[in-house]
C-alpha cells in the first residue's frame, strides 16, 4: 500500500495562545502553550495548513510528532505571560532566560537565589521588576474589575431611570384618564 503522506511534511511547535479569560481576570496577558502543526507539500509553496494539533496528525505523522515531543519535553507546558510578551526584556534578554528554562514572567519572579546566580549580573532587579509587573498587574485587574462594575451600575442605573419615566408617564395618563371619567359621572 503506497503511502499517502509522500511529499508532505509536518512540522510541530509549542505556540503561546492568549486565554482571554484569565487575561481580564489578571489584568495582563496570560497565555497557555498549544501544540500547533503546519502541514505543507514539498515544492508547492501556496499549499500549507497551520492549526491546532489533532489526534489524527499525532497519528499520521507520528515521527514528526515523536521527534517535536522529544526536544518538547525539556520545556514544560506552562500557562502565564511569556517573556516575550513582557515590554521590559530585551530580545536577547529573553533568549538568555529562556536557555536556563526561564519562558514567563511568574518563573523570573518566583527565582530562587542559587537561580539568581546562574541568571548573572541584574537578576535581582530582572526579579524585583518582575514582582512589581505582577503586582501592577493584580492591583490593575482589581482596578479594572471595579470599573468594569462601576460601567455596569451605570447602565443599570440608567435602564431603571428609564423605566421611571416610564411608569410616571403611564400613571399621568391614568390620571387624566381618571379625572376625565369622574368629570363625565359629574355632569350626566
Amino acid at each position: 500500500m503506497p503511502d499517502s503522506n509522500t511529499g508532505i511534511y509536518a512540522s510541530f511547535s509549542l505556540e503561546p495562545v492568549e486565554q482571554t479569560f484569565l487575561t481580564e481576570k489578571e489584568g495582563r496577558p496570560i497565555f497557555a502553550d498549544k501544540e500547533f502543526v503546519r502541514i505543507f507539500i514539498a515544492g508547492d509553496k501556496h499549499t500549507e495548513v497551520y492549526r491546532e494539533v489533532t489526534d489524527n496528525d499525532k497519528q499520521r505523522f507520528a515521527d514528526a510528532y515523536k521527534r517535536f515531543k522529544d526536544g518538547a519535553a525539556a520545556r514544560e507546558q506552562l500557562t502565564g505571560t511569556p517573556l516575550a510578551q513582557w515590554p521590559y526584556l530585551k530580545p536577547s534578554q529573553i533568549k538568555e532566560l529562556e536557555a536556563i528554562n526561564i519562558y514567563t514572567v511568574e518563573q523570573l519572579a518566583a527565582l530562587s537565589d542559587t537561580a539568581k546566580q546562574k541568571v548573572g549580573m541584574g537578576a535581582n532587579e530582572l526579579t524585583a521588576a518582575a514582582r512589581a509587573y505582577l503586582a501592577t498587574a493584580e492591583n490593575s485587574s482589581a482596578a479594572s474589575a471595579f470599573a468594569a462594575e462601576n460601567e455596569r451600575l451605570k447602565g443599570e442605573v440608567g435602564r431603571l431611570q428609564e423605566q421611571m419615566k416610564e411608569m410616571a408617564l403611564r400613571f399621568e395618563a391614568i390620571e387624566k384618564d381618571g379625572e376625565g371619567k369622574g368629570r363625565s359621572r359629574q355632569v350626566a
